[in-house]
Parts: structure tokens; C-alpha cells; sequence
């Protein structure tokens, strides 16, 4: 990702239930991403209606969920299917701050993989990516992992980071919970 793209996404995260969503539709979707078949996406979506919400609007979906799909693709259902495991609502990320936070982190760190992103979920070929601009996930452990991470930097390295508080707090929060993290732009 070049400094021109990140300077235009919006990061957004959310408290995943990362466990649960392994457990019940990983395997659903990395199979629909991969064979480029999404019937049991949408039975997926069918049999756990009661739990989904718009994907941007936070709000509960009906019986006429489908009226909300565009372009029809993977990851477009992969993105209403994992509401089930965070809510849309609740975005505690860092919005455009994470630019030089994030930049910085990489420094001190001395990292190639940002503690603000994650994985990707699928394979190197095909990808969920519902936004086309990236999207992450953090297990409760990797959750953990970048917190610690981000806490053994010295107080002196902290002071120049100016929104470490948001970030340990977006942490915390999963933390507390025993969640991971949903990260998009």
C-alpha cells in the first residue's frame, strides 16, 4: 500500500467474535471465495437472518436482505454474513489518524506487518475484501499480541505517538471482551 492509498482509507474496527466466526462460517466463506460459489453464503445468511445487520447502517435485516446487494459478488455476502460476529454500529477505530500512527509504529517497531491491520481471510488468489480497500482480522491472541507489542515501546517512543491512546484503548476493549478484531476501510 502506497502513501497515497493510505492516505485516503478510513480505518475502521470492530470487536469480532473471531472464535465463533471460525467455528461457524470461515470455512462457508473461504470455500465460497474460492470456488466462486456462494449457495451455502446465502443459506448461511438465510438460516441466521435474525442475527445479521447491514453491513453499513448497523440495522437489523429482513426477509429482504437481498434488496441490498449490488454486485452480487463473494465478498459482498461474505460482508452481511460475518455481522453476526460485530456490530457496524460500533466502530472504535482509528479512523485517518491511523496513517502516521501506523507509519510510525513500523519504524519503532521495527515491523513489516502493521499491529493496525491484521490478515487477510482467504488465499493469495482470492481474498475478502468486501470493500475493496482492505480488510483484516485479528484472533484474541493476535489481539493480545499487538497490545503487548504496543506497550513495550519506551514512554519516550509513546510520546511521539500521539494517538496511542485510541490504539491501546481499540485493543483493550477487544481484550477485555476476550474478542479480536474486524478491521476494513
Amino acid at each position: 500500500m502506497t502513501v497515497v492509498d493510505k492516505m485516503t482509507l478510513d480505518h475502521k474496527a470492530f470487536i469480532f467474535d473471531y472464535d465463533a466466526f471460525i467455528k461457524e462460517l470461515a470455512d462457508i466463506l473461504e470455500n465460497a471465495l474460492v470456488k466462486n460459489k456462494i449457495h451455502e453464503l446465502i443459506a448461511f445468511i438465510e438460516n441466521n437472518l435474525s442475527y445479521l445487520k447491514h453491513p453499513d447502517e448497523g440495522e437489523y435485516l429482513d426477509y429482504s436482505w437481498k434488496e441490498i446487494i449490488e454486485t452480487e459478488d463473494t465478498s459482498e455476502y461474505g460482508d452481511i454474513a460475518i455481522t453476526k460476529y460485530y456490530y457496524p454500529d460500533d466502530n472504535i477505530g482509528l479512523s485517518y489518524k491511523w496513517m502516521q500512527l501506523d507509519d510510525l509504529l513500523l519504524q519503532e517497531l521495527n515491523l513489516e506487518i502493521s499491529p493496525l491491520l491484521g490478515t487477510v481471510f482467504g488465499s493469495s488468489e482470492v481474498y475478502f475484501n468486501p470493500g475493496k480497500q482492505g480488510s483484516y482480522f485479528q484472533s484474541p491472541e493476535k489481539v493480545r499480541e499487538n497490545f503487548e507489542l504496543i506497550n513495550s515501546l519506551s514512554n519516550e517512543k509513546l510520546h511521539k505517538l500521539s494517538d496511542i491512546d485510541i490504539l491501546k484503548n481499540m485493543f483493550l476493549d477487544a481484550l477485555v471482551l476476550r474478542k479480536g478484531l474486524y478491521i476494513t476501510f
